[in-house]
């Protein structure tokens, strides 16, 4: 099945409140030790881990998009399209995104989450999640697919609307990999 590339503002907000769910089933009742355990003898990321490289990622990206928004607020046009990332090479990377992952690529050192994390980060995620809901929600209506972002973390220049779709395809990919880690052999959990 292809993955979903555009959105109304709508459907992005329910994505994104549905994937704060699905954080906090992941993690319900579980402590901070069972969250940080690391699948493959450690070499690959815990749960808690999963989800701090989102947190580094959403409030990176969100702040980002802000700040364009705010620079250029006066010559936002209203939405003709729905939200989508821009261009071909996007549209075809970002879909790589989709679980299961068709490659794998190292995080970025700014992404990188530590070794050990509390159960905070949870909160964290949800609290970013929904603040990218409320830009969706007060933004969503504008044209954002002709707004220019600064990436904060590679450095590229591209649209608020190809962040957003970038966000919630990455997010699935992570949250479907800390599920993996909770499926995982010898998960304490």
């Amino acid at each position: 099945m292809a993955p979903k590339l555009d959105y109304s503002p709508e459907e992005l907000v329910t994505e994104l409140e549905r994937q704060s769910s699905q954080a906090q089933l992941l993690t319900n009742a579980l402590g901070d030790a069972v969250l940080n355990w690391q699948p493959n003898g450690g070499k690959s990321w815990s749960v808690l881990q999963c989800l701090d490289h989102l947190l580094l990622m959403n409030r990176k990206y969100l702040k980002a998009m802000q700040d364009a928004v705010a620079n250029n607020r006066d010559q936002l046009e209203p939405r003709k399209a729905p939200i989508r990332p821009s261009g071909w090479f996007m549209r075809w990377y970002i879909s790589t995104e989709e679980p299961p992952p068709k490659f794998k690529l190292p995080a970025p050192k700014k992404i990188q989450p530590p070794s050990s994390l509390t159960g905070e980060v949870v909160q964290d995620f949800c609290s970013v999640q929904k603040q990218l809901a409320n830009f969706v929600r007060e933004w969503g209506e504008a044209n954002l697919g002709d707004l220019k972002v600064k990436d904060p973390i590679v450095p590229l220049h591209l649209t608020a609307d190809t962040h957003l779709v970038l966000i919630a395809l990455h997010n699935r990919r992570h949250l479907w990999q800390a599920q993996n880690v909770k499926k995982a052999v010898g998960f304490p959990g």
